[in-house]
């Protein structure tokens, strides 16, 4: 049986247990090939025994891991119902990177009042789930951060981004690394996204003089500010993995 990177640390935390000793291969991403015995993981590296030494080698060097036939039959649950092995291995929960999270910020986030480097709260409006196992539930609090904050009567000059960085996680912050999301001004009070992340839809709020565009946000009075009204809806993609505690 022949297991992808996708599910190879989903095989390791299963096999890590039952530690079967028979030949298996190991087919790197420079071609290599290794085979010998396997000898168990991480969720970083996979240990395999080669003419009696132990090789350790990193999960991200790897392109498949094949199993002899008894080593398979103690993956193939993992396989066919993946979230056998997440609830039973003892370690974090990983997100892939380029996972979309959908979050709803819990207040106004506006060039008058927030300035570059300033923090701000959303939090998650759909579970994070990862081959059927939720990792992270809704509801959850998101830490955001304003990268550039620009305000100013001059037409299209008016900018804000912002990105997320924080998951708040059994009173622990986990760390994360998000797409960027924001608007800048135009001409005749409208605002158009910026960054790869989006700005999908909001309450209107008090957009003064200004007009609600499509993203939810909204020029504030006299054209001068950008704000992001609370309960503005943003998706963006992890750019990095996320080890999630248990």
């Amino acid at each position: 049986m022949k297991l992808t990177h996708r599910n190879l640390l989903i095989a390791i935390s299963v096999l890590f247990i039952s530690m079967t000793a028979l030949a298996d291969t190991l087919v790197l991403k420079d071609g290599k090939v290794l085979q010998g015995t396997f000898k168990g993981g991480t969720d970083s590296a996979v240990k395999i025994e080669v003419n009696g030494a132990i090789q350790e080698v990193a999960v991200g060097d790897i392109t498949s891991l094949t199993f002899s036939p008894r080593a398979a039959q103690a993956a193939a649950p993992a396989e066919a119902g993946v979230a056998v092995a997440a609830v039973s291995s003892k370690g974090p929960i990983t997100i892939p990177a380029g996972s979309k999270m959908t979050l709803r910020t819990k207040e106004a986030v506006a060039t008058s009042t927030h300035q570059a480097g300033s923090k701000f709260t959303a939090e998650l409006e759909t579970d994070l789930v990862v081959n059927g196992v939720m990792a992270v539930p809704r509801g959850t609090v998101v830490y955001g951060k304003v990268l550039e904050s620009i305000g100013g009567r001059r037409v299209g000059m008016q900018r804000i981004v912002v990105t997320f960085s924080d998951l708040s996680i059994n009173n622990q912050l986990v760390p994360i690394v998000t797409d960027d999301a924001g608007a800048e001004g135009g001409r005749g009070g409208a605002a158009k996204a910026v960054g790869a992340g989006a700005l999908i839809g909001a309450a209107a709020g008090d957009a003064g003089a200004g007009a609600l565009v499509g993203a939810g946000v909204a020029l504030l009075a006299g054209g001068k500010h950008i704000q992001v009204p609370a309960g503005t809806l943003v998706e963006v993609s992890l750019k990095q993995p996320v080890a999630i505690p248990k």
